[in-house]
């Protein structure tokens, strides 16, 4: 009989530790990443590029103290093909998601422009534009006042949204039903207690990228100050951390409300394609990223967040994407107070 009770015992120790096991903070090794090596590279105007995609053989930057706010280049030469869209007040008068691009090359042809309240207020025809290259006059909207989604909005389905909520973020993410009206946020668990003292203070903790594969129906989120990154399901759930040192709090001033400046950057960036996510990832402060002392690690992980490859970048770089083939990686440092910048395109 006691020689049951202690089976019992060790089988509910085990079915503990196993519904801890979706939760573990584990820290994941990084074993002999691939070299990327520099292709080609070109001197562009800064722009201060806050986003980065592909459409078609285009490469289109998101620029937030340009005169335009779209720069588009030729992915095989890297020349500037044109730019367009009318500068307003604010970083945020255009918001253009994460592309669902496990939809097929139609989607992939168009870019979306959405207003505060999620309509699309333009859709522009990528290949129209590359061939004609006409400059497009779109005004900026302002759209920051309404759900304040800093970016990265992915379109879940036809009436679901998910972002980043700038204003009062109670977790990683928020998925917006619009048909209802409702905002539902994620399970949280960033590995550390999360200081109680401004809503500002929370969102520069856990500032950072998002994407969405709409046929896993996965949700994935990195965090540009805490070391991981973790998969969600679309109803919020959170499926997997994904550590690549100890997750911790980054240091802070408290009377300012702000971070510290010298603490270290990891995930600047994320892309993603219908087979991967790609991670821009560094453990540096901003100044060594900035005079590039600093290169990134360029993590692949497959939707169920297993890590398929690691590159070692040879340049710093803040930006980038990834072609189809997952081997032409464009990248570029878009640090704000510097009048030029490079365009690069890698491979393996």
């Amino acid at each position: 009989m006691k020689s049951f009770k202690t089976i019992i015992g060790i089988m509910g120790m085990v079915l503990l530790c196993g519904c801890n096991n979706r939760h573990r903070h584990v820290i994941l090794p990084i074993e002999k990443p691939e070299l990327l090596r520099v292709e080609d590279s070109v001197r562009i105007e800064n722009n201060c590029a806050y986003d980065m995609a592909l459409y078609d053989s285009a490469i289109v930057l998101v620029n937030y103290c340009g005169r335009k706010f779209f720069s588009l280049f030729e992915t095989g030469s890297l020349k500037p093909i044109c730019s367009f869209g009318t500068k307003g007040k604010g970083p945020n008068e255009f918001q253009m998601p994460q592309r669902d691009r496990s939809t097929g090359s139609a989607e992939d042809s168009v870019l979306r422009i959405y207003d505060a309240h999620l309509v699309v207020t333009k859709e522009i025809n990528m290949r129209s534009l590359l061939r004609d290259t006409a400059v497009l006059n779109i005004q900026g909207e302002h759209t920051y006042k309404a759900l304040r989604y800093n970016k990265d909005i992915n379109r879940l389905n036809d009436t679901l949204y998910t972002g980043i909520l700038a204003d009062a973020p109670q977790g990683p993410l928020a998925i917006y039903d619009t048909k209802n009206d409702q905002t539902v946020w994620s399970e949280s668990d960033w590995g550390f207690t999360m200081p109680q003292r401004s809503e500002m203070l929370s969102y520069l903790i856990t500032y950072g990228s998002l994407c969405a594969n709409t046929k896993k129906q996965i949700i994935v989120r990195s965090y540009r100050n805490i070391d991981m990154i973790q998969l969600f399901g679309f109803d919020g759930r959170l499926v997997k951390n994904i550590c690549l040192s100890k997750p911790e709090c980054p240091p802070f001033d408290p009377q300012k409300n702000c971070l510290e400046p010298e603490h270290n950057l990891y995930h600047l960036e994320m892309f993603a394609t219908p087979e991967r996510i790609y991670t821009l990832h560094y453990a540096n402060p901003y100044n060594d990223i900035k005079n590039g002392t600093a290169t990134p690690t360029i993590l692949a992980f497959d939707w169920d967040g297993r890590l398929t490859a690691a590159y070692d970048c040879p340049r710093s770089i803040t930006q980038f994407c990834v072609d189809e083939t997952g081997k032409k990686i464009y990248g570029l440092l878009d640090m704000p107070d510097i009048e030029h910048t490079q365009l690069y395109r890698f491979s393996y």
